[in-house]
């Protein structure tokens, strides 16, 4: 059972994006009085907030993302839905397309979630803001920490537009500022070492747009192109709440789109499968293209032993962040929440309970970490630490398991089990998916070719 309301005193969470209105949600459950400090305007408006450029590209929650954030929130999937968010069976309404061809289309009864960015956000707001002792400060940016014998005592927060100062006092600090973190500065001020940072970057770009889609609609829901160098380019289309297509085209280095409308188009013709761009032939174009270069893989390694404060905890992509082609950033902060949950009701005392929480995060991220570096690392421009024999030869598995996916709706639920993080990638070594692939006789990734 949850705490009495506001019975461990005052936490206070920097940032209101999905990672921070769920660390919200999750500590007000768990007995703390909760302020979110969020530098954007209050989230009525429809459009994704500014201080998160990547909500205007295309987004999906995960079919484990899901189910857990039923379980965070019970009813909110119901309430997304009937707000317009599309419930899409993973392997009978998702065309993805890959080197070798389009998976195997068979009826999952697994639902992945597609909705814009806002109003996933503005359904996780009104939950925390019904939360007993939950409130938001909009406007406010977090300036700089305090803090004395081993612990943050508060944060010094401003108008975003640069006005007035004041200190917020807090028993628990979470840092949910995402890409921008500013954590690195705020613990060295603090007299703490500098965090040890790893960075995977492969040079990748969106552009995105709105469409709405035609009458005659094609027979899936999403239509996902991998990227397949060369050319290094990709896209999809993703279906939104009020009858819309969020479409997003993606490219590494030279490939790379363009922000110029009528490049869009053009660009999409130079994929390797043409559904998408003709799809967008006979839809309608909504809005104008936005770009987006911030898409490198970043961790800070604050699961290392490391001095640090015992009430400071980072949360989202402060902590993580991957890149956006992978799409993995909504379902890691839903499944941050859940440890979150969990490590408050087993760690009652302050002593050491940011240390212990993002030890007990780390297998969260070291498993996107891997899925998300590796795919960049072998595309040619990642720029990067160089990848193990090991994780080599489980790369060029799945490329095996993706080729043997176009033939055999087995092996490409196993590979959709692994992407949507229902099953660990082990799974697809298990002696059912090899048999099918020495089955298919499927050759070294080398060989394939696409169908």
């Amino acid at each position: 059972m949850p705490d009495a309301p506001c019975s461990r005193g005052r936490a206070v969470v920097c940032g209101g994006g999905l990672a921070g209105l769920l660390a919200a949600c999750v500590l007000a459950e768990g007995g703390f009085a909760v302020t979110v400090v969020e530098p954007d305007p209050a989230g009525a408006s429809g459009r994704p907030r500014p201080g998160a450029p990547q909500g205007h590209h295309a987004h999906g929650l995960f079919v484990r993302g899901v189910r857990v954030l039923e379980e965070l929130l019970p009813g909110i999937v119901g309430e997304l839905t009937t707000r317009g968010a599309i419930a899409v069976d993973v392997g009978a309404e998702y065309a993805l397309a890959s080197r070798f061809g389009r998976g195997a289309s068979f009826v999952a009864g697994k639902h992945m979630l597609a909705a814009g960015r806002p109003l996933l956000e503005a359904a996780v707001r009104r939950r925390a803001l019904a939360r007993p002792g939950v409130t938001v400060l909009t406007g406010h940016r977090a300036d700089h920490l305090t803090g004395c014998d081993g612990r943050v005592t508060g944060v010094v927060v401003r108008e975003a537009t640069g006005g007035t100062r004041r200190l917020l006092e807090a028993e628990l600090m979470v840092d949910a500022t995402g890409r921008a973190s500013r954590a690195d500065r705020w613990l060295t001020a603090l007299g703490y070492p500098a965090v040890r940072v790893s960075v995977v970057d492969a040079g990748l770009a969106f552009a995105s747009r709105l469409y709405r889609p035609p009458a005659r609609r094609p027979p899936w829901q999403v239509c996902h192109v991998m990227i397949t160098p060369p050319p290094a380019r990709g896209g999809i289309i993703m279906p939104i709440e009020d009858d819309r297509w969020l479409v997003t085209l993606c490219g590494l280095g030279a490939d790379r789109p363009t922000k110029g409308e009528h490049d869009f188009l053009p660009y999409a013709r130079t994929l390797h499968q043409p559904d998408l761009a003709d799809a967008l032939e006979e839809a309608t174009a909504l809005s104008g293209v936005t770009l987006t270069h911030a898409c490198a893989n970043r961790r800070r390694h604050l699961d290392r032993p490391t001095p640090q404060p015992h009430n400071l905890i980072l949360v989202g992509d402060a902590a993580c962040c991957f890149n956006p082609l992978y799409a993995q950033g909504m379902t890691a902060a839903v499944l941050t929440a859940r440890t979150l949950r969990g490590h408050l009701a087993r760690h009652r005392s302050a002593e050491g309970f940011a240390p212990a929480f993002h030890r007990a995060l780390a297998p969260l991220h070291d498993a996107c970490w891997a899925q998300a570096t590796t795919a960049d690392t072998l595309l040619a421009d990642a720029a990067g630490p160089g990848l193990t024999r090991r994780r080599r030869l489980l790369a060029r598995h799945s490329q095996n398991v993706m080729a043997a996916g176009t033939r055999d709706p087995v092996v490409q639920e196993a590979f959709l089990d692994v992407v949507h993080m229902l099953s660990p990638p082990t799974t697809l070594l298990t002696p059912r998916v090899l048999a099918r692939l020495v089955r298919l006789r499927i050759s070294p990734v080398a060989r394939h070719r696409p169908h």
